[in-house]
């Protein structure tokens, strides 16, 4: 805490308690508030904020008391938000592109149509499946802290997160597509077969990140654990 506000907060319960007031249009609030993330866990009945101020970030829970009086907790505050994007099975990921691969070997060969690609994607699956959740975790890493300097992240417990950020990943798909082409494609790619390809690699991206959704993030695309630190 710093010593202005040590001057005018005893606590930094009592600053997080003066923060809120900043969404209320009839008080005014001796906090300046750059971003308020939260999220209600209807469950509970705890709303989880994290706000940043000026000089801070802080981690709050509240909730309706009898009387109409509000709780309030600090689970953590710090001037530096540090994020560890959440782990995605990249065995999971392999797996799903090799059967699709296999699916697609199957229905161009039954038509006369070049294999070459998706035996390579096949063979290859262990190196594209890296490649995609590298490029997811990269997409975390900037998606999740740009979504909560703007006040804009899902926040419950140390977890922040976005969604409906299918066209960033659309695009992490349409790299890692591209690297695998490079990479391991020796013959002519046509435009049908490598949109078959990043199809694939978006298929099993998804159903990856889709083991992280639960009901309360239903939608969740990208997730990082936060750490407030001094």
């Amino acid at each position: 805490m710093q010593d202005k506000d040590s001057q005018q907060f005893k606590t930094v319960e009592d600053k997080a308690r003066e923060a809120l007031t900043h969404d209320d249009p009839v008080k005014s609030c001796a906090v300046t508030v750059r971003a308020h993330n939260r999220h209600y866990d209807a469950d509970k009945g705890v709303t989880h904020h994290l706000i940043r101020t000026e000089e801070e970030w802080m981690a709050i829970r509240t909730w309706a008391e009898d009387g109409g009086d509000t709780g309030i907790a600090v689970n953590s505050h710090g001037e530096t938000l540090t994020l560890d994007v959440l782990e995605l099975n990249q065995d999971c990921v392999a797996d799903r592109i090799c059967n699709e691969g296999l699916d697609a070997i199957d229905s161009h060969d039954a038509v006369a149509r070049p294999v070459e690609p998706f035996t390579a994607l096949v063979r290859h699956a262990e190196d594209i499946a890296e490649i995609l959740v590298t490029e997811w975790e990269t997409g975390a890493d900037h998606v999740v802290r740009e979504r909560l300097y703007e006040g804009m992240a899902g926040w419950i417990g140390r977890t922040a997160w976005t969604a409906y950020e299918e066209e960033a990943m659309y695009i992490e798909a349409e790299r890692a597509t591209t690297q695998f082409i490079e990479n391991h494609v020796r013959c002519e790619v046509s435009d049908d077969v490598e949109a078959t390809i990043q199809d694939i690699s978006k298929t099993a991206l998804y159903d990856a990140v889709a083991e992280h959704r639960g009901r309360q993030t239903p939608h969740l695309d990208y997730a990082a654990e936060v750490t407030l630190t001094d």
